[in-house]
């Protein structure tokens, strides 16, 4: 089982992750919800990706070691529920669902 848990990301499409290994989908979508609960975007876009930890170039375009959201299963990564936020649930992204973020709001 990975160590990783849940942690956001940036510099990518999707900003946040939770590893499916130590949640279920509706607990990482409960997670998700209350860390981006005070965001002002209507829907929460759940995804299916993979993080590894490694090296890599970062948003500032400095080298780093940490936890990199990976799309495609490479082997030595955890699987993980992936997020973003969005107002506009007819992306064109397949495999996502899209949850509202905040009871209340209306599309």
């Amino acid at each position: 089982m990975s160590k990783f848990d849940y942690d956001n990301f940036y510099g990518g499409y999707d900003s946040f992750a939770v590893s499916k290994e130590k949640h279920s989908k509706q607990e990482a979508i409960n997670i998700a919800k209350k860390e981006c609960s005070h965001i002002d975007q209507i829907y929460l876009a759940v995804g299916d990706a993979f993080v590894k930890h490694r090296a890599g170039i970062n948003e500032d375009n400095e080298p780093c070691v940490g936890w990199w959201i990976e799309y495609d299963d490479t082997g030595c990564n955890c699987p993980v529920f992936v997020f973003h936020l969005t107002n506009d649930k007819n992306e064109h992204f397949n495999g996502y669902e899209y949850i509202l973020l905040h009871e209340g709001d209306k599309p």
